[in-house]
């Protein structure tokens, strides 16, 4: 009977440490797919607002693609807050998570100030304001030097 409760034990523990791995391996991938994800928007946004500039895309192909990158990432910041709301997810990891649904805000409202552009370049917009403040809040969380 000792041996059984010893194998058991020990199948609990280790079934407990992959467990534990799992969840690491899960926030690892978050953390960078999401990394990848802010970074590319970042830079996806401003190389739109470049194109739109130097005449490499019209208004109407310009306003689809901001389109699309807004939806995308109201997409990204619903399955974070998903993740969040769950409530499993706790401390540091919870905080960089929140970080980067605040990042995917500020992402959103760059791509919509490039919108307003787009639409009437004579109109007013906080485009560069955000744009800061985006690249201010990705810098931090992927660690790149400012």
């Amino acid at each position: 009977m000792k041996k059984v409760l010893t194998g058991a034990l020990i199948f609990f523990l280790l079934l407990g440490q992959s467990s534990l791995f799992a969840e690491d391996d899960f926030l690892t991938a978050i953390g960078s797919l999401g990394a990848s994800n802010l970074y590319m928007t970042f830079l996806t946004i401003g190389l739109l607002g470049d194109s739109f500039e130097k005449n490499v895309y019209p208004a109407e192909t310009t306003k689809d693609l901001i389109d699309a990158i807004i939806s995308l990432t109201k997409t990204s910041q619903e399955s974070l807050n998903a993740l969040v709301a769950g409530g499993e997810i706790t401390g540091e990891d919870r905080a960089t998570i929140l970080e980067m649904m605040q990042a995917h805000g500020l992402l959103e409202k760059q791509a919509g100030e490039l919108a307003k552009y787009v639409n009437n370049k004579a109109t007013p917009n906080d485009f560069q304001f955000f744009r800061k403040k985006s690249w201010e809040l990705i810098a931090k969380i992927l660690n790149i030097p400012q």
